[in-house]
């Protein structure tokens, strides 16, 4: 299938970024490694920088794949507090900007490694209804040149 006939999942915000760096995939790249995940035609992109105190730690996440449904506040989020971006959906994905200089590597292992993980994901939670939120989310540790998956879930139990 051409590209212009694939579905590009939506962008809903694309945040303008210093000069210094670099979104490390872009929305075609996603939706073409997604196309077959049950939830594809309601995931939303963010491109999204909200601090840029872990850029210059030299931990950062870069990607994130959300399930939201009456998510909580962002007070009670431990992992990175996105939540003052603009509408949320239930199901969204989060990309966020990498230093210029380490844009090559972060975008070949969402390419070899990250996007096929969110696939995953993504149709093992094809019925998911539950209320509250679940995340995957990719982290690029600098000095350890090392990337780090975490995976957060805080789902109400099913009644």
């Amino acid at each position: 299938m051409e590209l212009d006939q694939q579905f590009v999942i939506p962008t809903v915000a694309r945040v303008k970024i210093s000069h210094k760096l670099s979104y490390p995939v872009g929305a075609e790249r996603i939706s073409i490694a997604l196309a077959s995940v049950p939830h594809l035609s309601e995931l939303k992109l963010h491109f999204y920088l909200r601090f840029d105190v872990q850029l210059r730690s030299g931990h950062y996440e870069f990607l994130r794949v959300e399930y939201l449904n009456n998510a909580r506040p962002s007070q009670e989020w431990p992992i990175s507090s996105l939540y003052r971006r603009p509408e949320q959906s239930r199901w969204e994905i989060v990309v966020q900007p990498v230093p210029r200089a380490q844009r090559h590597r972060v975008n070949q292992y969402i390419l070899d490694s990250a996007l096929a993980q969110i696939a995953k994901w993504l149709i093992q939670r094809k019925e998911l209804t539950q209320q509250g939120n679940d995340v995957l989310a990719f982290f690029y540790d600098e000095k350890a040149e090392d990337f780090v998956v975490r995976h957060l879930t805080r789902l109400e139990p099913l009644r």
